[in-house]
């Protein structure tokens, strides 16, 4: 699949078709849940991006940014990060907000699937927020994907919706600690922590609800030194 890649204030999409990665959702629009001028771009998560905080900044990749807060609070800490979302619009609010943030120079832009994306280097800190596809092969190729992008000694943070705790879903859309850990154990990386845990429900992207608390599964994990490139 084709996809475009450019500096933030630097580079413009072209119009997207939703791949693999959005395929059990035929009649949804991805662009519907982003205003694309930077004002939907929220606030960072601290517990994704806490994994960072001990390692050096270098090159990290956020594979499913949405509107890019996450993206942006890495580049403020002076990481150069690779921003990807198969949205058109939320890749644009991640532009937008960079220009006004002044970061643009620290993000690199890709529309694209996480299933089908190839990152073209590896990276020290790899993020997936609430972004993987619905279980099936889109999901096993963006793990891959995940566990392939890092450098050896590179740190990966996930955190999916807790398919045993939560009430809301179709079958497939959410995930399990045992599936995601065994995927990655799988794939040769190293299980740091794995951990089931309420967070804020307004992490949800495009349901409107009362504050309160939702369920997450959160895995961190790293690539050992010397372990080759993985398959999937």
């Amino acid at each position: 699949m084709t996809h475009n890649t450019g500096h933030a204030c630097g580079a413009h999409d072209s119009g997207h078709a939703h791949g693999p990665g959005a395929a059990p959702y035929p009649d949804f629009e991805w662009d519907d849940l982003y205003a694309g001028d930077g004002s939907d771009t929220a606030d960072p998560d601290p517990v994704l991006l806490a994994p960072a905080g001990d390692l050096p900044p270098g090159r990290a990749l956020d594979l499913g940014c949405g509107a890019g807060g996450n993206a942006l609070a890495l580049a403020e800490r002076g990481w150069r990060v690779t921003a990807v979302d198969l949205a058109p619009r939320a890749i644009a609010s991640t532009r937008a907000s960079a220009c006004a943030r002044g970061l643009d120079h620290r993000v690199e832009l890709a529309v694209a699937d996480s299933a089908t994306w190839t990152p073209e280097e590896v990276y020290g800190f790899a993020l997936s927020s609430y972004a993987l596809p619905s279980r099936g092969p889109a999901r096993t190729a963006t793990l891959a994907c995940l566990a392939n992008a890092l450098a050896p000694g590179g740190t990966l943070a996930l955190g999916e919706w807790d398919e045993e705790a939560c009430d809301w879903g179709r079958p497939g859309d959410l995930a399990t600690l045992d599936e995601l850990t065994d995927a990655f154990t799988g794939l040769g990386l190293e299980i740091l922590r794995a951990a089931r845990t309420p967070v804020p429900v307004h992490q949800h992207p495009g349901h409107e609800q009362e504050p309160g608390q939702d369920h997450a599964v959160i895995v961190i994990a790293r690539k050992p030194h010397g372990t080759l490139e993985a398959t999937g």
